[in-house]
């Protein structure tokens, strides 16, 4: 068992690391998240066990740990997103604005 100064490097190095594991998973197609999350969790589960931790704190402190996780997934993921849909509405307006110029065009020839 870690000495206490042991633990609290250890679960801080844990709770550092979400941003980096939330990249990570962020990174995965997301049909797939699912699992590794479940991954995720499994692993904080088993290291904090292993730390000596009782059963209703580890869980607890799992619970909260993944909390932060997903929600830095999602914001991690929305971010990744962002750039592709604003090209995707810039693409769809330049197009738009292309097939009134064709109409355009087209129209003032039939005169």
């Amino acid at each position: 068992m870690a000495s206490i100064s042991e633990e609290e490097e250890i679960l801080e190095a844990v709770v550092a690391g979400i941003p980096r594991v939330a990249e990570v998973v962020a990174s995965i197609a997301e049909e797939d998240r699912g699992r590794a999350l479940e991954a995720a969790a499994r692993s904080y589960w088993e290291t904090v066990r292993n730390l000596g931790y009782e059963e209703g704190p580890v869980q607890s402190w799992v619970s909260a740990v993944m909390l932060r996780l997903q929600t830095e997934v999602k914001k991690q993921a929305s971010t990744k997103q962002r750039p592709l849909k604003i090209l995707h509405a810039e693409l769809m307006q330049a197009a738009s604005e292309l097939d009134n110029n064709v109409i355009d065009i087209g129209r003032s020839g039939e005169r």
